[in-house]
């Protein structure tokens, strides 16, 4: 039996999102195991948040070969029974070559991703490569995992609504002009006239995320009232995540922030300028959108890094800003973030487990079940049961006491304060 499972995924923030997936599958398949994540301490609080995770384990920011030895030798000393490498570098090839257990480690791409960002004629791109989502859950095939999340989660304690009242009815919208590099940065004069785009003809709340490098959209206070402003700067990633929760959209570079935005189910529009989906980090929530023009030199380099050699970067001086509000116009314009709902089963979850119940009088809701179910809906959670009652197909009882016994059990919950839909 499983019972110690050590992730390593040490950096960056955004491929530490990424993993939530892989985690949360982990977690389902391997409930009683204790999972440990290896990662670096500045992505200890966003790790937290994931439902796959029981134990963050810090690795240091500067580590040479001797530490890194150590490292494993205090690793081994653990037991760990199985080692999942989702890094695929020196280090974490290091680490888990040293320790006990078996090991499963994701296929990288490596020559494929070469090739995507060689120049000229030489160039190969896979226009549809897999995700590295899906990278991920294929190195946990390997332990008999089952593969049920394909998207990044986290999980967030519910959280008042900071917006004011008066703003509350109109559309909020994210804007992220930060990135890891500066050429993966889309131009903030262009972000600045975006807002203002966005509040004069949406009415739009915006919300700024700033770097150091995004000062000057402090401006932005000369052309949008207070009330429909704001701005985050270097704020903990769990405070970022609860603020990108409350909004529409979040418009982004290539950056942690698009990854954030969609584990909290906010759609995201991505600027991809060097960087190209063909690499697989693209942001993978339901209603995620990449915004990019075709340029024979995409994408330069893996990160983005590489300074252009062109006389000017079209990636993105090719991508104006009616291009993005064009994009961001059908996101305002109709329901795209959609409702979130759970979905429950019956018996055994929502109503203690009993062979055939017949009779409403025969129901009692489970154990914990009435506050989950309060909490839920808390969250903005519509609150759907499913349940297959076989007792129908065996003649022994009829559709309408189905009907009945539903009707008891929404009645039990409504009086307690968690109505189901």
């Amino acid at each position: 039996m499983i019972q110690r499972i050590l992730v390593i995924r040490l950096s960056a923030i955004g491929d530490v999102i990424l993993a939530s997936a892989p985690l949360l599958n982990l977690k389902i398949s391997h409930p009683e195991a204790k999972i440990s994540l290896l990662t670096r301490e500045k992505n200890r609080e966003i790790a937290g948040l994931m439902a796959g995770v029981d134990e963050v384990i810090p690795f240091p920011e500067d580590v040479g070969i001797i530490t890194l030895y150590r490292i494993a030798e205090e690793l081994d000393k653990i037991g760990f029974d199985v080692v999942v490498d989702l890094h695929g570098n020196f280090r974490s090839f290091f680490l888990s070559h040293h320790l006990a257990g078996l090991k499963v480690r994701y296929p990288k791409r490596r020559w494929e991703r070469w090739r995507a960002t060689r120049r000229g004629d030489r160039k190969v791109l896979n226009l549809s490569p897999p995700h590295t989502i899906d990278l991920y859950n294929q190195a946990l095939h390997k332990l008999g995992s089952e593969i049920h999340a394909r998207r990044p989660v986290i999980q967030l304690p519910p959280t008042p609504d900071d917006i004011d009242s008066s703003v509350a009815r109109h559309p909020r919208v994210a804007l992220a002009p930060g990135a890891s590099f500066p050429t993966k940065q889309w131009f903030p004069d262009r972000f600045e006239k975006l807002a203002v785009q966005l509040h004069e003809k949406f009415r739009a709340g915006v919300v700024v995320y700033l770097s150091e490098n995004d000062r000057e959209l402090y401006r932005l206070r000369e052309h949008i009232p207070e009330d429909f402003l704001k701005f985050h700067g270097n704020a903990p990633l769990p405070i970022l995540a609860a603020s990108l929760r409350q909004v529409d959209l979040l418009i982004s570079n290539d950056s942690a922030l698009a990854h954030l935005g969609s584990a909290v189910g906010t759609p995201v529009l991505a600027l991809f300028g060097p960087t190209h989906p063909t690499l697989g980090f693209a942001p993978r929530g339901l209603r995620d959108r990449v915004i990019q023009v075709d340029e024979f030199c995409r994408p330069c380099s893996l990160h983005g890094r590489t300074r252009c050699y062109r006389e000017e970067q079209y990636c993105f001086t090719r991508i104006g800003v009616d291009d993005v509000m064009a994009s961001a116009a059908e996101y305002l314009q109709g329901n795209f973030k959609g409702t979130p709902a759970l979905f429950v089963d019956r018996d055994g979850t929502l109503i203690k487990e009993k062979e055939f119940i017949r009779l409403p009088e025969e129901v009692e809701p489970e154990e914990g079940a009435i506050d989950a179910i309060k909490a839920a809906r808390q969250a903005g959670f519509k609150i759907i049961v499913i349940s297959n009652q076989s007792g129908v197909a065996r003649g022994y009882f009829d559709e309408e006491t189905v009907r009945r016994i539903n009707h008891r059990v929404k009645s039990i919950f409504r009086d307690e304060g968690a109505p189901i839909d």
